[in-house]
Protein backbone atom coordinates (compact mmCIF):
# COMPACT_ATOMS: atom_id res chain seq x y z
CA UNK A 1 0.00 0.00 0.00
CA UNK A 2 2.54 2.51 0.65
CA UNK A 3 4.48 1.47 -2.13
CA UNK A 4 1.44 2.35 -4.63
CA UNK A 5 0.59 5.63 -2.52
CA UNK A 6 4.77 6.98 -3.64
CA UNK A 7 4.08 6.05 -6.87
CA UNK A 8 0.93 7.75 -6.92
CA UNK A 9 2.38 11.01 -5.75
CA UNK A 10 5.15 10.67 -7.49
CA UNK A 11 3.01 10.48 -10.81
CA UNK A 12 1.09 13.08 -9.65
CA UNK A 13 3.97 15.29 -8.92
CA UNK A 14 5.54 14.53 -12.39
CA UNK A 15 2.14 15.15 -14.23
CA UNK A 16 1.87 18.42 -12.25
CA UNK A 17 5.39 19.30 -13.33
CA UNK A 18 5.09 18.57 -16.93
CA UNK A 19 1.68 20.88 -16.65
CA UNK A 20 3.64 23.76 -15.68
CA UNK A 21 6.71 23.60 -17.93
CA UNK A 22 4.08 23.01 -21.23
CA UNK A 23 2.92 26.10 -21.60
CA UNK A 24 6.02 27.81 -21.15
CA UNK A 25 7.73 26.00 -24.06
CA UNK A 26 4.57 26.40 -26.41
CA UNK A 27 3.95 29.70 -25.79
CA UNK A 28 7.78 29.97 -26.93
CA UNK A 29 6.59 28.02 -30.21
CA UNK A 30 4.17 29.50 -30.92
CA UNK A 31 4.85 33.08 -30.90
CA UNK A 32 6.08 34.38 -34.24
CA UNK A 33 8.79 36.92 -33.31
CA UNK A 34 8.79 40.13 -35.66
CA UNK A 35 10.86 40.40 -38.37
CA UNK A 36 14.46 41.78 -37.54
CA UNK A 37 15.05 45.43 -38.21
CA UNK A 38 18.99 46.57 -37.10
CA UNK A 39 21.22 48.62 -38.85
CA UNK A 40 24.46 49.20 -37.67
CA UNK A 41 25.78 52.90 -39.03
CA UNK A 42 28.74 54.84 -38.84
CA UNK A 43 30.45 57.56 -40.34
CA UNK A 44 33.86 57.89 -40.17
CA UNK A 45 36.20 60.64 -41.07
CA UNK A 46 38.90 60.07 -44.05
CA UNK A 47 41.47 62.45 -43.16
CA UNK A 48 41.87 61.84 -39.82
CA UNK A 49 40.44 64.99 -38.27
CA UNK A 50 37.39 64.45 -36.23
CA UNK A 51 36.14 60.84 -34.28
CA UNK A 52 34.02 58.30 -36.03
CA UNK A 53 30.06 58.15 -35.18
CA UNK A 54 28.22 55.03 -34.32
CA UNK A 55 24.58 54.36 -34.38
CA UNK A 56 22.44 51.67 -34.25
CA UNK A 57 18.82 51.75 -35.89
CA UNK A 58 15.91 49.72 -34.81
CA UNK A 59 12.36 49.87 -36.38
CA UNK A 60 9.82 47.91 -35.62
CA UNK A 61 9.81 48.88 -32.44
CA UNK A 62 11.52 52.02 -32.90
CA UNK A 63 14.56 52.13 -31.26
CA UNK A 64 18.71 52.15 -30.79
CA UNK A 65 20.89 54.66 -29.82
CA UNK A 66 19.95 56.51 -33.44
CA UNK A 67 18.77 60.16 -31.99
CA UNK A 68 16.46 60.63 -34.78
CA UNK A 69 15.08 56.94 -35.41
CA UNK A 70 11.39 57.13 -35.79
CA UNK A 71 12.08 59.70 -38.91
CA UNK A 72 15.02 57.21 -40.27
CA UNK A 73 12.97 54.28 -39.95
CA UNK A 74 9.99 56.21 -41.65
CA UNK A 75 12.12 57.21 -44.10
CA UNK A 76 13.68 54.20 -45.18
CA UNK A 77 10.13 52.26 -44.91
CA UNK A 78 9.25 54.67 -48.13
CA UNK A 79 12.10 53.55 -49.52
CA UNK A 80 11.81 49.76 -48.68
CA UNK A 81 15.26 49.73 -46.76
CA UNK A 82 17.69 51.02 -49.19
CA UNK A 83 19.48 54.02 -47.77
CA UNK A 84 20.40 54.85 -50.90
CA UNK A 85 16.75 55.34 -52.26
CA UNK A 86 16.24 57.85 -49.12
CA UNK A 87 16.41 61.39 -50.76
CA UNK A 88 18.36 64.47 -49.02
CA UNK A 89 16.92 67.15 -47.08
CA UNK A 90 15.22 69.50 -48.56
CA UNK A 91 16.05 72.88 -47.22
CA UNK A 92 19.28 72.29 -46.82
CA UNK A 93 22.66 73.00 -48.54
CA UNK A 94 26.17 71.18 -48.54
CA UNK A 95 28.89 73.51 -47.80
CA UNK A 96 31.97 72.79 -50.31
CA UNK A 97 34.40 72.31 -47.70
CA UNK A 98 36.65 68.58 -48.55
CA UNK A 99 36.87 66.79 -45.33
CA UNK A 100 35.58 63.84 -46.80
CA UNK A 101 34.10 60.87 -44.83
CA UNK A 102 32.67 57.70 -45.31
CA UNK A 103 29.29 56.15 -44.39
CA UNK A 104 28.62 52.62 -44.19
CA UNK A 105 25.86 50.74 -42.57
CA UNK A 106 24.83 46.68 -42.70
CA UNK A 107 22.43 44.94 -40.89
CA UNK A 108 18.38 43.59 -41.72
CA UNK A 109 15.54 45.50 -42.94
CA UNK A 110 12.42 43.59 -41.97
CA UNK A 111 14.61 40.41 -41.28
CA UNK A 112 16.40 40.67 -45.03
CA UNK A 113 20.40 41.64 -45.20
CA UNK A 114 20.33 44.68 -46.46
CA UNK A 115 22.92 45.35 -49.00
CA UNK A 116 25.95 46.81 -47.52
CA UNK A 117 25.73 50.11 -47.83
CA UNK A 118 29.60 52.93 -48.72
CA UNK A 119 28.80 56.38 -49.70
CA UNK A 120 31.47 58.96 -48.98
CA UNK A 121 30.49 62.49 -48.68
CA UNK A 122 32.81 65.65 -48.70
CA UNK A 123 32.26 66.63 -45.06
CA UNK A 124 30.25 65.11 -42.18
CA UNK A 125 27.54 68.18 -42.86
CA UNK A 126 26.35 66.91 -46.28
CA UNK A 127 26.53 63.15 -44.83
CA UNK A 128 23.99 63.93 -42.11
CA UNK A 129 21.59 65.52 -45.00
CA UNK A 130 22.74 63.09 -47.44
CA UNK A 131 19.92 60.68 -46.85
CA UNK A 132 17.15 62.18 -44.48
CA UNK A 133 17.81 61.48 -41.48
CA UNK A 134 19.28 58.18 -41.50
CA UNK A 135 22.77 59.16 -41.10
CA UNK A 136 21.87 62.44 -39.18
CA UNK A 137 23.26 60.82 -35.24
Amino acid sequence: MMRSMVRLLLGAGLVAGGAVAAPAASADDGAAAAPLTVIQLSVVPQLGSGAARTATLECDPVGGTHPNAKVACAELDAANGDIRQVPSRSGYGCLGIWLPVTATATGYWHGVPITPYSETFSNDGCARIGHGYVLDF
